[in-house]
């Protein structure tokens, strides 16, 4: 049984009522010594305490992530090593030229508009998923050879890629913006960060005989992407979004990779990073530092930031400025501060529109 959704949600409140009614049950009916009718008495109660515990972190789980999606996730196993590619047909989709090898993923519908695939990255050899959402325009005959921008959606750690769809309310936010004419229609693609499992901080970073995380995200991805729908080839049309840790990783990849991605949104993030899988090497850590990076380069690439952090959550908002201070060409970057707000879905839910807007119009 998933982690996420109704039915294990009812099953825990089913467990905490049980447990609350047999606590009651047994309380005076416990037979036996004084000593054993406490310990009868003190276990029937920490049992229902558990249970409300697992109600409320299910209900947390749920409607502000998910940061699990299951069981693996939870104990290590993590959705990296459990998922399968496949070679089966998308009816809808298209290839892009020049991407390498074709390869046809099987999709199945994840909720109504979005799609999911189990993914192995042919550069990386990481498993993982993809959750895609394709804009109404995508099925219309009047963009029928139209090759739609992109914007890839990460994570933070622990988290998973269907928060993007969840808690963070994407795709409702864009389609408001697109019927607006705020924002042009742009496919959204959600992918695994955390490909090693559990609360393993795989750094967003290609990290030699333990995960090529940077491959997967900034090479695989896009190519699965490219080959699987009509997806824009050119970077210029390419996006990449993320909180917390999805927002440092966002930032890293579009400095290293401006072939790939023209244009990164940090919501919350940090330059330094923190993955100890990472700074346990100086050498990597400093090569995956941005600001670094970009400080000591004498021919920046042509990118384009949009930093957003809050004057409530420490860190986020000086090391959005430090790290837009050393753009030597900043064009369309900008900084987004919100006065108030912590470190939570809430508030980069509120980001969302600015976010989109201004990726609208860098990827024009």
């Amino acid at each position: 049984m998933s982690l996420t959704g109704t039915p294990f949600f009812a099953l825990t409140v089913a467990v905490l009522v049980l447990a609350t009614a047999l606590l009651a049950l047994v309380w005076n009916r416990i037979p036996g010594p004084r000593p054993i009718r406490y310990a009868g008495r003190l276990g029937a109660t920490i049992f229902s305490q558990i249970a409300a515990v697992v109600v409320v972190l299910v209900y947390i789980n749920n409607t502000m992530g998910p940061f699990y999606d299951t069981w693996q996730d939870l104990w290590g196993g993590g959705e990296g090593n459990s998922a399968v590619a496949s070679s089966a047909a998308l009816d809808h989709s298209a290839g892009a030229a020049g991407t390498g090898d074709f390869e046809k993923l099987s999709f199945t519908t994840f909720k109504p508009g979005i799609l999911q695939a189990k993914a192995v990255g042919p550069a990386s050899g990481i498993k993982g998923n993809l959750y895609v959402w394709l804009p109404p325009q995508y099925y219309q005959a009047a963009y029928a050879h139209t090759a739609f921008p992109v914007v890839e959606l990460l994570p933070g750690t622990p988290g998973s890629p269907q928060t993007w769809f969840a808690g963070m309310n994407a795709v409702q936010q864009l389609t408001r913006l697109i019927d607006e004419g705020k924002a042009r229609p742009m496919i959204l693609v959600a992918a695994t960060l955390n490909v090693l499992g559990g609360n393993t901080d795989a750094g967003c970073a290609d990290i030699p005989g333990v995960a090529l995380t940077a491959t997967w995200l900034a090479k695989d991805v896009p190519t699965l992407v490219k080959q699987n729908f009509r997806a824009a080839t050119s970077a210029r049309q390419w996006a990449v979004m993320g909180y917390s840790a999805g927002a440092y990783c966002a930032v890293d990849l579009t400095v290293h990779h401006p072939e790939v991605f023209h244009a990164a949104v940090s919501l919350s993030g940090y330059n330094a990073p923190l993955a100890q899988l990472v700074t346990r090497t100086p050498a990597l850590a400093q090569y995956n530092n941005p600001y670094l990076v970009l400080r000591d380069d004498k021919h920046q690439p042509d990118i384009a930031l949009l930093m957003a952090g809050s004057l409530q959550d420490p860190g986020t908002v000086p090391a959005a400025k430090a790290l837009l201070a050393v753009l030597k060409h900043p064009g369309g970057s900008e900084l987004l501060t919100a006065a108030s707000g912590g470190h939570t879905t809430a508030l980069w839910r509120t980001m969302l529109p600015g976010a989109f807007t201004w990726i609208s119009q860098e990827v024009s």
